[in-house]
């Protein structure tokens, strides 16, 4: 699989895939020209800004203490410490800033003096310190500035105590519930629903008729994020509100509180003409999802915005999608009765969504009987999953409706997969080939479909197709040749090597390494040897997966008088297929490598150690790269021990993981995370990483909440998680926080409010989307390599820092290789999403 990725900093990437192909997503990735992930600023910066703090110059000290912050936590932290009893107020307000970029803890203590002085300025700011860095010794002082003359101060004050998690705060924020002012009698509310302490509930009840509508709607929403079922009266009076804000939080509290009590008043909003009403009213249902509720959910199919009939989403049909199972039993009598065709599109839809398994002949009949539509039964199928679904939906691959076509290629595409054989889906898209009515696109897709088959014999078919004249369909099917695996095609994609489009080249190059074999193997190695001319990049590209298969102790010998005779960016080539050769042979070899004077040689070993687990002299070589001088190699050393250590590791990473170097403590977390799997000590995951969740770096908050994620483990009760959720400024943490949550073998009542609140309120679209459809940790590896190329250019930039953030939820961290190519191994087969890498540093 081949694609490019385009970033908004003018860089843009090539991501080749070796092995079993993922999917991408277009995602931001900030390279940068630099040969060291930490080279965020120059070299004397630091000391300038030191110097500058100590200036008898009030301006100079300002222009620092604002500068402080692009030090890192590491350097800057000491000198922020310094500039906040600076005495200029404007540097000390300055070095708050960067303080609270820095997630310098210690500062909060010394800004709590800043509540008892007159002016605002201070006050607030150090609200905003205390709100940013909560510390326990701060909740008295702040509850005593709710008292402020300044309405603003009062607002700060509110706001830190909410952020505090304290219960101490509760008592003194109820007694600003009768503030004279709205925005700031809101603000304590905000902080009480953030608190989540039942002893706010009555209180809030008696301040559902407040005369601000913007105070009421606060309330409604308040009451639903206290997750207590006595607001639930309370809330159905709100629905009789003039205000609409204020009607459509209280349905959206209703729903938080799943109040089976509310269905009928619920009932009529349903139908509403008011958009955000009736949105507000169907999320509510499908969330309180008992029997009467999907009874009204069900009504509302088939009419105002679900009256189309297509195949796109509606409120109504994610509404029951959100029901779950307790949506089926109704949406299978719909299907069994005479329901509308878009009624019936719409069961369909849902049942597809929910993956409801057991409703494939249900779908089948209704589809047969005419009363759904094919490609409504089409799309509900391929959600569903199941070889028994393959053989009705192969009937239409072929049929006149090119609508219906779509759709069979759609669910064939996810129902084959190559990994299990089956041959019966062969002759019918063979057959579907030869028909004069399918379109180019859609002939490339069936070649694809020939190579999820599986079934060897389709190699016959697509070694034709790989002479096609449409280029298309002649990638299409050398591609499907290596989804196929080994099956025998080695001459029809030897020939496609020495092609005059290096598109040909690389995809059957790519697909070489995916399926070719010893044949393959003795051509390519003896085309390198004879000096050819040849394109030697795509050759090493399939000898690298060939080598992972048909390995032996001759050609890795072949091998390595290459690399003894190579040098630059085709060193990194051969070390990659050396590497993934699963011979001791190999093994040894890559240890003479890694005692070269050249840190890219070490990194390109550290790197491809992922790839040789349950091999003794591997981990041993990685823990000794552990230790290399360069930081690099070591942060590719951690990773790799994510994949072949075991617990005697876990001490040294734990060590990494606290240190300075960004990327090496980024992938150590993750590794951490990897070794509880294998080993299953979940508890070892928590002991360790738990207490990287108060980091001043995003990505290693980021990292820690994914490990802990994938092997299960929890912290404490959870409540520094469901904060991350809630509170992290990062989209990346609050990411990896869902899947904590969503992944727990027993989510608490406040993990599934917390999951829920994310659902609907975060602002990142892709945090809302995992807290309501998690992804599982994926079961599957393939090889990946991801090339950075910069806008306008033809040729990747080395050295290059990148982010990735792998299908099982980890970032890989780390520096591009000779080539300008970031390689992993073992990666989980998924989406790769590319992270921004400047982002390491904060």
């Amino acid at each position: 699989m081949l694609a490019i990725l385009a970033g908004r900093d003018g860089n843009f990437f090539f991501v080749r895939s070796i092995l079993l192909a993922g999917t991408l997503s277009l995602a931001t990735f900030f390279g940068r020209p630099t040969r060291d992930a930490r080279a965020l600023v120059w070299p004397d910066v630091p000391d300038r800004v030191e110097r500058a703090l100590a200036s008898a110059d009030p301006a100079a000290r300002r222009n620092a203490a604002h500068e402080l912050q692009t030090l890192g936590p590491a350097r800057g932290s000491p000198l922020v410490l310094r500039a906040l009893s600076d005495p200029d107020e404007d540097v000390r307000l300055a070095a708050a800033d960067s303080a609270i970029r820095l997630r310098v803890m210690a500062a909060t203590d010394i800004v709590i003096p800043w509540l008892n002085v007159k002016e605002p300025r201070p006050k607030k700011k150090a609200c905003e310190v205390a709100r940013a860095l909560p510390n326990p010794r701060a909740v008295a002082p702040l509850a005593r500035t709710l008292g402020d003359p300044d309405p603003e101060v009062r607002q700060a004050a509110a706001e830190a105590l909410g952020s505090s998690t304290s219960k101490d705060a509760v008592a003194p924020l109820l007694g600003r519930l009768d503030d004279q002012l709205p925005a700031v009698r809101i603000q304590v509310v905000n902080a009480l629903a953030r608190l989540r302490d039942e002893r706010a509930v009555v209180p809030l009840v008696g301040k559902v008729q407040d005369a601000s509508p913007d105070m009421r709607q606060a309330v409604a929403r308040a009451l639903g994020e206290l997750g207590d079922l006595r607001a639930s009266q309370a809330l159905l009076l709100q629905l009789r509100d003039a205000n609409n804000d204020v009607r459509r939080e209280a349905l959206q509290s209703l729903g938080r509180l799943h109040a089976p009590d509310a269905v009928d008043a619920i009932a009529p909003f349903a139908l509403e003409r008011t958009p955000q009403l009736r949105l507000a009213a169907l999320t509510a249902l499908g969330r309180i999802a008992t029997k009467d509720a999907v009874r009204v959910l069900i009504a509302a199919l088939g009419v105002a915005d679900d009256a189309g009939g297509g195949l796109e989403r509606t409120p109504v049909r994610d509404a029951l999608v959100t029901a779950g199972a307790a949506a089926l039993p109704q949406l299978h009598a719909l299907l069994e009765g005479q329901a509308s065709s878009h009624v019936a599109t719409s069961a369909a839809w849902i049942i597809g969504e929910l993956h409801a398994s057991t409703e494939a002949p249900t779908i089948v009949a209704a589809m047969r009987r005419g009363t759904l539509p094919v490609a409504a039964a089409l799309r509900a199928l391929s959600g569903l999953g199941g070889v028994d679904s393959v053989g009705v939906v192969l009937e239409f691959i072929g049929d006149a409706n090119p609508a219906v076509r779509a759709e069979a290629l759609r669910a064939a595409q996810k129902l084959l997969d190559p990994a299990r054989p089956d041959g019966r889906a062969v002759e019918p898209i063979a057959a579907a080939l030869r028909d004069p009515r399918p379109s180019a696109a859609e002939r490339a897709a069936l070649a694809i479909l020939l190579g999820r088959t599986g079934a060897p014999r389709a190699a016959i078919v697509l070694a034709e197709l790989t002479n096609a004249r449409d280029p298309a369909l002649r990638l299409a099917a050398i591609d499907a040749l290596g989804l196929l695996g080994p099956a025998g095609a080695d001459d029809a994609l030897l020939d496609k090597l020495a092609h005059a489009d290096a598109q040909v080249r690389l995809h059957a190059a790519v697909a070489l390494a995916d399926a070719g074999g010893a044949k393959a193997r003795d051509v390519l190695l003896a085309k390198l040897e004879a000096g050819d001319e040849i394109d030697r990049s795509v050759v090493w590209t399939a000898l690298a997966g060939i080598l992972s298969r048909a390995a032996t102790d001759q050609a890795i010998a072949r091998v390595a008088r290459a690399l003894d005779l190579a040098a630059g960016p085709e060193r990194d080539a051969i070390l990659i297929a050396l590497g993934r050769a699963p011979l001791a042979s190999a093994t040894k070899k890559l240890a003479a490598v890694a005692r070269s004077a050249d840190a890219d040689d070490r990194r390109a070993v550290a790197t491809m150690l992922a790839a040789r687990a349950g091999d003794a002299d591997a981990l041993g070589l990685a823990r000794l790269l552990l230790g290399d001088s360069e930081a690099s190699v070591r942060a590719q050393a951690a990773w790799s021990l994510g994949t072949i250590g075991d617990a005697s590791v876990v001490a040294s990473l734990e060590g990494l993981v606290r240190g300075s170097e960004i990327d090496v403590a980024v992938n150590s977390a993750a590794a951490i995370g990897r070794i509880a799997v294998r080993t299953k000590s979940p508890d070892t995951a928590a002991r360790t990483l738990c207490p990287r969740l108060a980091d001043t770096r995003s990505y290693v908050r980021a990292n820690s909440l994914a490990a802990l994620a994938l092997s299960g483990a929890r912290c404490g009760d959870g409540a520094v998680e469901r904060k991350a959720l809630s509170d992290d400024p990062s989209d990346a943490v609050r990411a990896a926080a869902a899947l904590v949550l969503a992944r727990a073998a027993q989510p608490s009542a406040d993990d599934k409010r917390a999951l829920d609140r994310c659902a609907t309120d975060d602002h990142a679209g892709m945090v809302a989307h995992r807290c309501r459809n998690a992804p599982k940790p994926p079961v599957r590896v393939h090889a990946v390599e991801v090339y950075v190329i910069a806008e306008g250019k033809t040729t990747p930039l080395p050295h290059t820092a990148y982010a990735i953030e792998l299908a099982d939820g980890l970032l890989h961290g780390g520096t591009a290789d000779r080539r300008g190519a970031a390689v992993d191994p073992v990666a989980p087969d998924g989406d790769l999403v590319l992270r921004r890498a400047s982002a390491l540093a904060r």
